[in-house]
């Protein structure tokens, strides 16, 4: 197991910002996991719109470093 940082996009308009998070990932997660984990225990208001943790429906997408992915592959 390792910490890894997440920089996350939070907020509206001029008061839109990044916000660090760091959380323990471990062999075999995959992003949306990571996200879950900070919403569960760190950022309760943080929104994370999923649906088959498949890769085939498109509601996780989200931009990973710098490129536009789907956070459950």
């Amino acid at each position: 197991m390792s910490n890894v940082t997440f920089r996350i996009w939070r907020g509206e308009g001029d008061e839109s910002h990044f916000e660090e998070y760091t959380t323990e990932v471990s062999e075999g997660m995959v992003v949306l996991d990571a996200i879950h984990e900070i919403q569960s225990e760190q950022a309760p208001d943080l929104a994370v719109r999923w649906n088959c943790k498949a890769g085939k429906c498109g509601s996780c997408s989200a931009e990973i470093n710098g490129m536009p992915k789907l956070m459950c592959m």
